[in-house]
C-alpha cells in the first residue's frame, strides 16, 4: 500500500457493480457526466461534486454515461492522520450520516485538478524530498475539500448506520485485542444482529475487517519503517506470527518481508 495514489479515469458507460470497500480514504472529483451512486444510500453526482468515501464504508456506482472522474486514495494512518484531525473532520461528518458529496465551487476547479496532477506526477518521483512534497500537496488537497464542505445537521441522515458504526469502532480500536463481541457490545446490539448487518452489508465478516484493517496498518510500517516483521506482528495486536504471515499472505499474495521489498523499490520515498 502507498501513501497516497491518483488518477483520471473515462468510462463511456457505467453498470451497476458489487459493493466494494477499502482501507483507504477516497475523495472522487467528477468532471463530465452524471452519476448514480451508492453510499449509505442512493445519490445522484453531478459535474464539479467531490464524493468522500471513509475506510472502510461499502460503496458502488450504479449506472452513469461520459463518466470522467479525478480520483485520489490515500492511507491515514502513514500520515497519522484520523477522522479527529481538523483536516479529517469531512470524512467524520460522512461516516457519521451526512451524505458523502462536496460542491466545489467553479472557481476551485481548475485548481483543485492542478493539485491532483502535481500530486500524482510527484508520486512517480523518486527523490529525498519527494513524500514530504506529495504529504505537503495532500494537506492542500484536503484543506480544499474542508473550505468547500459546509455540512450542517439537517443533510444527515438520523442515527450513524450500525455498519460505519461498527467499523468505525474497529478502525479505532483494531490494534487491540477486540471481537465480534467487543464490537458488537461497543454499538449495543447482539453479537449475531451484528454479524449478519456486517456481512450482507459488505461482503466482509467482522473478523475480516478487523483483520484488514491489522494488514494496513502492517503494510503502513513496514513500508516506512525498517522494524522486524515480528515486532511489527505483536504492534498490532497479533500474538502469533506464523498466523500473521499466512493471512497477509493470503491477502497480498506474499510474505510480509517480500511485499516489504517489493514495494520500497517502487515507493515514493521513506518516510
Amino acid at each position: 500500500m502507498h501513501l497516497v495514489h491518483t488518477g483520471y479515469d473515462y468510462r463511456e458507460d457505467i453498470r451497476t457493480r458489487n459493493p466494494a470497500s477499502h482501507t483507504e480514504h477516497v475523495i472522487l472529483l467528477l468532471e463530465t457526466g452524471r452519476l448514480r451512486f451508492e453510499h449509505e444510500g442512493e445519490i445522484v453526482i453531478s459535474p464539479g461534486m467531490l464524493v468522500l468515501v471513509p475506510a472502510g464504508m461499502p460503496h458502488r456506482p450504479l449506472e452513469g454515461k461520459n463518466i470522467g472522474v479525478w480520483w485520489m486514495g490515500f492511507c491515514a494512518s502513514c500520515l497519522a492522520l484520523d477522522e479527529s484531525h481538523s483536516l479529517m473532520a469531512p470524512f467524520q461528518q460522512v461516516r457519521l450520516g451526512a451524505l458523502p458529496l462536496v460542491n466545489l465551487a467553479e472557481d476551485r476547479k481548475a485548481h483543485f485538478i492542478m493539485l491532483l496532477k502535481e500530486l500524482k506526477k510527484e508520486s512517480a518521483r523518486l527523490t529525498p524530498d519527494t513524500t514530504d512534497v506529495v504529504k505537503s500537496l495532500l494537506v492542500l488537497i484536503l484543506n480544499e475539500v474542508k473550505k468547500a464542505s459546509r455540512v450542517e445537521p439537517s443533510v444527515c441522515v438520523g442515527t450513524p448506520p450500525i455498519v460505519s458504526r461498527a467499523l468505525e469502532f474497529i478502525q479505532k480500536h483494531s490494534l487491540r485485542s477486540i471481537s465480534l463481541k467487543d464490537v458488537a457490545e461497543a454499538i449495543h446490539i447482539s453479537p449475531a444482529y451484528l454479524a449478519t448487518t456486517i456481512k450482507k452489508a459488505t461482503g466482509y465478516t467482522v473478523g475480516d475487517w478487523i483483520t484488514r484493517t491489522r494488514l494496513a496498518e502492517a503494510c503502513s510500517r513496514l513500508l516506512h519503517t525498517d522494524e522486524q516483521v515480528d515486532s511489527i506482528v505483536y504492534q498490532i495486536g497479533w500474538h502469533d506470527v506464523t498466523h500473521f504471515i499466512r493471512q497477509f499472505k493470503k491477502v497480498y499474495g506474499i510474505t510480509p518481508a517480500a511485499w516489504r521489498k517489493k514495494n520500497k523499490l517502487s515507493h515514493i520515498g521513506r518516510s
